[in-house]
Order: C-alpha cells, then sequence, then structure tokens
C-alpha cells in the first residue's frame, strides 16, 4: 500500500502548518515540486530522456483492468475521453500493456495523495492496488504527487524550465504555442494537436483513438536529445511521454494546466473551478510576478497547498534541495 501507518503535523520555519510524510509509506521520500524540477533540469543540462507522469482515476481504471477494475470502470473513462465506449477488447488491452509501459518506464511519478486513496471512490485506490500487485515502479523511479503540475505552476517553476528554451514540443488539443513562446522567449515551439475530451475537445477534430493516437506514434519526433514536450492528453498522455523518453527527449505531463493557460476558467471540473479561483494558474501569473525568489515561491507553494487541504510535504526553505535551486527565477 502507498500510506500505511499515520502521518503527522509538525510547523516549518515561517509557521505555516506542514504536512508530513506518512510514516512507512513504501516508496519512500514523496519529492515536493521543487525537488522534481530539479531532477528535470538536471536532466535538460545533461541531455538525457526523462518522464514525468502523474496517475488519477483513470488511470488507475486502466491499469486495474481485468483483475481489479471492471470493463465498466473502463468504459466510464472511455465515454469522458472519446464519448464511446465501443472500443473492442483487444484495442483496450493494448492500451492497458501500453500504459503500464509507460509508468515502469517513468523516471518521475505522480501517484495519488492519502485522502484521494480514502475517499470512497474506488478507482483512486486502483491505482494504488495496480502498483502493489503488478510492480509498476521500478528501482530508481522517483515518486511524487498527482498535483505535481499545480504546483509547478503555482511556485511559477514552468519558468525556469522553460525560460530561453531552444525547442519546446506541445501534446495537447489547446493550441496555444504562440502564446507560450511570447511568455518564454522560446526560440521554437512545436504543437501535436490531439483531441481532448468528449465534451472539451479544444482545437482538434481529428478522433483521439485510434486515429490520432496512432497519427502520433508516426509523427512524434524529437528533434536532438534532451528537446523539452510538456504534454496533456489524459491516459493517453502517459503513454506519449514514454515514447518521446525513448526518442531521446524530456515529457512533462502537464495535464490540465493546458486548460488554464488557455484562459478556460472553469477547467471542466469542480476541482478545476476551485483551484482556478486560488489564482495563479494562468500565463498572466509570470507577467504578474517577473522575477520571484526562492524564499517567495516557497511561501506561494505552501499557501497552495494549505488553501486546497492538499496532503502534500510543504516546501522548506533548510531542506537540502533549497540550497541548490536558482536565489531566483
Amino acid at each position: 500500500m502507498f500510506w500505511r501507518g499515520k502521518s503527522r503535523r509538525t510547523r516549518h520555519a515561517a509557521g505555516a502548518p506542514v504536512v508530513a510524510q506518512a510514516e512507512n509509506d513504501p516508496f519512500g521520500k514523496r519529492l515536493t515540486a521543487f525537488e522534481v524540477f530539479l531532477h528535470i533540469r538536471d536532466c535538460m543540462a545533461r541531455r538525457t530522456g526523462c518522464s514525468v507522469v502523474r496517475l488519477g482515476d483513470g488511470e488507475g481504471a486502466l491499469l486495474g483492468y481485468p483483475t481489479i477494475t471492471s470493463r465498466a470502470d473502463v468504459d466510464r473513462s472511455l465515454l469522458i475521453w472519446l464519448g464511446t465506449k465501443d472500443v473492442p477488447e483487444a484495442d483496450v488491452l493494448a492500451l492497458v500493456d501500453a500504459l503500464k509501459d509507460a509508468v515502469r518506464g517513468a523516471d518521475v511519478l505522480g501517484l495519488p495523495r492519502r485522502r484521494q486513496l480514502e475517499q470512497q471512490f474506488h478507482l483512486w485506490r486502483a491505482v494504488q492496488q495496480a502498483v502493489d500487485a503488478l510492480n509498476l515502479l521500478s528501482p530508481g523511479t522517483l515518486a511524487t504527487h498527482t498535483a505535481l503540475h499545480r504546483l509547478l505552476q503555482h511556485a511559477l517553476l514552468y519558468r525556469p524550465i522553460l525560460q530561453h528554451a531552444p525547442f519546446v514540443g506541445l501534446v495537447s488539443c489547446r493550441r496555444i504555442g504562440d502564446e507560450l513562446q511570447r511568455t518564454f522567449n522560446i526560440d521554437t515551439v512545436r504543437w501535436h494537436g490531439v483531441r481532448g475530451e468528449f465534451h472539451e475537445p479544444g482545437d482538434v477534430q481529428t478522433t483521439h483513438y485510434p486515429d490520432g493516437f496512432h497519427e502520433l506514434r508516426e509523427t512524434l519526433e524529437v528533434p536532438f536529445p534532451g528537446a523539452l514536450f510538456l504534454v496533456g492528453a489524459g491516459a493517453f498522455g502517459k503513454v506519449y511521454c514514454q515514447w518521446i523518453k525513448e526518442r531521446g527527449g524530456i515529457a512533462i505531463d502537464v495535464g490540465s494546466i493546458f486548460d488554464a493557460w488557455a484562459n478556460l476558467r472553469h477547467a471542466g471540473k469542480t476541482v478545476g473551478r476551485h483551484w482556478l479561483s486560488v489564482g495563479g494558474y494562468g500565463l498572466d501569473a509570470y507577467r504578474r510576478t517577473p522575477r520571484i525568489r526562492r524564499a517567495k515561491a516557497v511561501v506561494r507553494y505552501n499557501r497552495l497547498a494549505e488553501e486546497s487541504a492538499l496532503d502534500v510535504p510543504f516546501g522548506d526553505t533548510r531542506a537540502d534541495y533549497f540550497r541548490k535551486l536558482p536565489k531566483f527565477w
């Protein structure tokens, strides 16, 4: 199991409550977004392929199939993603295997939080059960939280990742390449459009699966070792992250952050409405704060975790990783 024993609350130096790691977590230390950023930066410097993916309830339905979850669970997710459950069993099983390979191949894996696992909704727990039962966590994989994409944004950590990048690939239903290029002074942005969820298709009309999925397999090109890609494509996106890594690139699963960057305030989900209302999720956040010191970024990060009741470790200015961060970004 991910979490055994009880977690405890302490206080960091600034006096805000810290949600500590649960005791006896078999995944060991869960990385903060600051530590994940440092890992990504290191891969960029070494031009080493890397995959950073996050697992939610939709992935739980596929990962657990057919022993932990049912075809009805899978069909529920297919209806959200594709608007149909008419996907042949052979294709479903192929997707399950591809997703498992993507999880095993991930360098950083975002996993459900304790409160998510304690919810009555069983598909969060299906992630936990599948990873445990199928040994999907590879040796050396770094564990973090499913909310990683939100935490990176709120600490403005996409800026030091993207700023002045020679190339950024986007796999998304949102055509926001020009805006990202202007915001972060990126030399070249290449958009690989895939259709979004059935009720939020975005800027692409081609059916995501099987048409868009197989087309992307053929056309996805990593221009040089260590080329950076941002991916937001649901469960399919985890597979795309693996393809990018295999071709030498660095893939970061940013999920619904693309919706926020496209100024879709509703984000299609109740949780989206909540966390967008906290502020700081659009690209305007980077323009309003053109430079932030690392200690201030920790404050912003901790405020999000506290206001959104995220049971994740808070940022800590006394931690060893803090001294490795840029003094500002």
